[in-house]
C-alpha cells in the first residue's frame, strides 16, 4: 500500500471515529419523550436533570395512588349506601341507579305515586286535553309491591343522601387525579423533549474538512462544545 493510500484511509477512519463519537454524546429526543410517557421523570433524568426527574415521578406516584384510593372509597360509599337503604327504607335488592336515585329524591313510594299522579292528570288535560292518558301513563309508572319504599325516619333519610353525596365527591377526586396525572404526564415529555435539545445543543459536535492541495491531503478539525 502507497503512502498516500495509507493516508486516505487513516484520514476516513478518523471521520468514522469523530463521526460515531459525536452520536455517542447526544440523546435520543424520541427516548425521552417515550421514556416520560411511560414514567414521567425518566425523560429528565435521562436529560440528565436527576432531582427535575424524581419530582415529577413522585408526583405521578401520589397521583395514581390518589385515584386508586378514591376508585376504592367510591366502591366502599355505593355498597354502604345500598345496605342503608336496604335496613332502613325496606328495599329489596339488586336495584339499578336509577331507583336509588328515587330514594334520594322522595321519603318514600306513596310520596313519589302522589306526584307522578299530579303531574299527568294535568299534563293530560291541559297539554294533550285528553282524561285516558292519565289512565295509561300513571299505571305505567306507579311504584307499589316489591318496589314500594319508606324511610324509617326523616334521620335516616338524611343519612343516606349524604353518603350518596359522598360517593359523588369520591367519584369527582378520582377524575380529578386523573386528569392530574395525565397532565403530569404530558408536561414531564414535553419538558423532557426540551431537555434533550437544550443538551444536544450544548454539547454539540463538529467535524469541519479542509482540504490541502499543497500537501495533496486535508485537515480534519473536530469541535465539542460543553
Amino acid at each position: 500500500m502507497s503512502v498516500n493510500q495509507t493516508k486516505r484511509s487513516v484520514f476516513l477512519v478518523l471521520i468514522i471515529l469523530a463521526t460515531g463519537f459525536a452520536k455517542l454524546e447526544g440523546k435520543s429526543l424520541p427516548q425521552a419523550m417515550l421514556m416520560s410517557a411511560i414514567l414521567p421523570g425518566s425523560g429528565e433524568i435521562y436529560a440528565g436533570k436527576l432531582n427535575r426527574g424524581i419530582f415529577f415521578t413522585t408526583a405521578d406516584v401520589v397521583f395514581l395512588a390518589g385515584a386508586v384510593r378514591f376508585n376504592q372509597e367510591a366502591k366502599w360509599l355505593q355498597d354502604s349506601y345500598k345496605s342503608y337503604a336496604e335496613v332502613n327504607a325496606g328495599i329489596n335488592p339488586p336495584r339499578d341507579n336509577s331507583y336509588y336515585e328515587l330514594l334520594q329524591t322522595y321519603f318514600s313510594s306513596s310520596q313519589y305515586n302522589s306526584e307522578m299522579e299530579l303531574y299527568f292528570r294535568n299534563r293530560g288535560l291541559m297539554e294533550f286535553n285528553n282524561p285516558d292518558y292519565y289512565a295509561n301513563e300513571i299505571a305505567y309508572y306507579t311504584i307499589s309491591g316489591d318496589d314500594a319504599w319508606q324511610w324509617s325516619s326523616p334521620e335516616s333519610w338524611k343519612k343516606y343522601k349524604q353518603i350518596r353525596r359522598d360517593k359523588q365527591s369520591a367519584v369527582i377526586n378520582r377524575k380529578l387525579v386523573i386528569g392530574a396525572a395525565l397532565a403530569n404526564r404530558l408536561i414531564s415529555i414535553l419538558d423532557s423533549a426540551f431537555l434533550v435539545r437544550r443538551y444536544n445543543k450544548k454539547h454539540a459536535a463538529s467535524i469541519t474538512v479542509v482540504p490541502d492541495f499543497v500537501k495533496n491531503g486535508a485537515m480534519l478539525s473536530c469541535t465539542w462544545e460543553f
